[in-house]
């Protein structure tokens, strides 16, 4: 599958950031293209990130409710910004209804 770096207009990686749970949490933007269609992935293993804001993007839905939270969080809100930086004005948006952990 064809993965690459999303960059800025200066060549710097893309990245976004967001508040969670106090902490300003940078993630960079992938881009992997499945057919003709983007799909737009966040990491948040970047360097100047404390461990607990790495490993918000290690597992997904993985951990317990406050590791799902501070998912929904980077990947909602960041999401949003990310396709911002894109460039991207998106009109319709899926809200995951995943099963809670227990």
């Amino acid at each position: 599958m064809p993965v690459a770096m999303e960059r800025s207009a200066d060549g710097n990686p893309l990245a976004i950031t967001v508040e969670v749970g106090g902490e300003a949490v940078k993630a960079r933007v992938w881009r992997v293209d499945v057919g003709r269609t983007p799909l737009y992935l966040l990491d948040s293993n970047v360097k100047g990130n404390s461990a607990r804001a790495r490993e918000i993007t290690s597992t997904l839905y993985g951990g317990d409710r406050d590791m799902r939270i501070r998912q929904e969080i980077l990947l909602g809100v960041g999401g949003v910004r990310a396709l911002k930086a894109l460039g991207i004005e998106a009109t319709v948006f899926h809200m995951n209804e995943g099963t809670p952990p227990s």
